[in-house]
């Protein structure tokens, strides 16, 4: 069986993320837990309001395990639901380790804020398990069922295919968006045979090359619209993090502009 972990910030049962995680959990038959960090910084610890008001999310959060497990029997899915109270970055991206895929959130940003160094990107960033990241203004109702791969041959990329592998089975569509690079031949290592490894797992794909241009992270936004698509597949920060908010790159435009749910792994 499958484990999925559905994170949930806010506590509330028709979050985007909510919806998608358990549409995905009964469309693979996996066992769902939800989970709630509660936040803890420790420059706000010596002040006894803050100690308060962190009891008073943890009861809270507590008492919605009654809510959650109905909400799994509603989709016909095993589950449980986890409370955990510390450092939200390390325990989130620790705790997911074990499963397929995290789901969680994605904000909408605030274009004034730092990009790349709230909770779910630095998580996404703190070796964590592959991330299904559901924007919040999404309103789809169910499991992805039309997805798009950003596929360049790295090791980020793979990772986000291997994680989606349960879902690209169960897809109507699949259509792969090839910008592998071959180096020089007898040096370069060969091109990673991804067609190929799909088809021995059943998943039908359609294969297009793909011309990273100037903007690769719009171009791929693009062309999800064109296709209707419902997921987009693709590695995180194939360079350095710190190199990619500094001078741009696909993950921080995809991050900043997704209109449908990404999984990514870094």
């Amino acid at each position: 069986m499958l484990d999925l972990i559905i994170n949930l910030d806010r506590l509330e049962d028709d979050t985007p993320a909510c919806v998608v995680g358990l549409a995905a959990a009964r469309q693979l038959d996996a066992f769902a837990t939800g989970i709630h960090v509660v936040a803890v910084y420790p420059p706000v610890m010596a002040m006894p309001e803050a100690l308060a008001m962190l009891d008073t999310e943890e009861r809270s959060a507590q008492t919605f395990a009654a809510q959650w497990a109905a909400l799994c029997a509603r989709h016909g899915v095993k589950g449980e639901w986890e409370v955990i109270r510390g450092a939200y970055v390390p325990i989130l991206a620790k705790r997911s380790r074990l499963a397929q895929f995290i789901v969680t959130e994605l904000p909408v940003r605030n274009p004034d804020a730092p990009i790349g160094f709230d909770n779910i990107t630095r998580t996404l960033f703190d070796d964590a398990s592959p991330m299904l990241l559901v924007p919040e203004t999404w309103r789809g109702t169910g499991a992805p069922d039309r997805i798009l791969v950003a596929w360049n041959g790295s090791g980020e990329a793979a990772g986000a295919v291997k994680a989606a592998l349960p879902l690209l089975k169960r897809a109507s569509k699949v259509l792969v968006l090839d910008g592998e690079r071959t180096g020089l031949p007898g040096l370069s290592p060969p091109a990673l045979p991804l067609r190929a490894w799909l088809g021995r797992q059943g998943v039908a794909v359609e294969w297009q090359r793909f011309d990273r241009g100037a903007n690769v992270g719009k171009a791929l936004l693009e062309t999800a619209r064109e296709i209707e698509a419902d997921l987009l597949v693709m590695g995180a920060w194939g360079r350095s993090r710190l190199s990619e908010l500094a001078l741009g790159g696909a993950t921080r435009h995809v991050l900043d502009h997704a209109h449908l749910p990404l999984l990514m792994a870094h």
